[in-house]
């Protein structure tokens, strides 16, 4: 359990419970009771135990599973941030791949990939075309140079918008989920958006951190199989509302998870 000041209510489902519990399913609302400044921070991971075969590596290893142990600080799925730390209680989930300088206990699922099925960037008129993208209120594109919080060193174009955004995606029938990757400006905190997909309400898009150092940074949002089942394109619109900080975008790319056939 944490505790805050102001206190805070924790809200799951239709559930109202006044602390704050530390750890959820699918999907939480946290609201401050009074005025004041709190943070939260969401680790995405397991609280029970990981079953399976585990086994030692160390350097980089490729593919999908659940890390449970590290002697060292690691990277998950290229992200040019450290991973939480894992533990057999909570373990942490990767799809690509997983890099360290120390031993990193892993528990594998070789019956999953993760392929990258789209990219693109703000700037490329021909992609952005092709693919139908439409947004309201886009800010011009700029040319960043600055580093991720790994102090790896990037230039790229990048551009803020208001309204929605929208694209349309080639997805393989037989996945079993998407996950959308933007590269962004992470200059303003705070910036949040309602993802849907042809026009479902899919969850919401946040990342609360700012960085005016190293501006570069990573996101990640889920998409569930139950929107992409059976369909092989789909319209993915991210639509940050009214009074929030601009949504910043210097590519998006859509990965695929699909299972190893038997």
């Amino acid at each position: 359990m944490l505790t805050a000041v102001p206190p805070l209510m924790h809200v799951r489902g239709e559930e109202t419970l006044l602390r704050f519990e530390a750890s959820f399913e699918n999907g939480s609302i946290v609201l401050a009771l009074d005025e004041g400044d709190v943070d939260v921070q969401v680790v995405l991971g397991r609280t029970c135990p990981v079953e399976g075969d585990a086994f030692l590596t160390c350097g980089e290893f490729n593919g999908s599973g659940w890390i449970i142990s590290a002697s060292e600080s690691l990277v998950v799925d290229e992200r040019h941030e450290d991973a939480p730390k894992p533990s057999q209680g909570f373990a942490i989930p990767f799809f690509r791949s997983v890099r360290s300088r120390g031993s990193v206990g892993i528990v594998s699922v070789p019956t999953i990939t993760c392929e990258r099925v789209d990219f693109f960037s703000i700037d490329d008129e021909v992609a952005l075309k092709s693919r139908g993208f439409k947004v309201q209120n886009l800010s011009a594109v700029f040319s960043l140079e600055s580093c991720f919080a790994d102090k790896t060193t990037h230039v790229g174009p990048v551009a803020s918008h208001l309204n929605a955004a929208s694209f349309w995606c080639l997805i393989p029938e037989g996945n079993i989920g998407l996950s959308l990757r933007k590269t962004y400006d992470r200059f303003h905190g705070r910036q949040r958006a309602r993802v849907f997909v042809d026009q479902e309400f899919a969850g919401w898009w946040y990342e609360p951190s700012e960085d005016r150092t190293n501006r570069w940074h990573i996101s990640d949002f889920g998409i569930d199989s139950n929107l992409t089942k059976g369909k092989s394109r789909i319209l993915i619109t991210i639509e940050p509302p009214a009074g929030v900080p601009l949504w910043s975008v210097s590519s998006l790319e859509v990965f695929a998870l699909r299972p190893v056939p038997t």
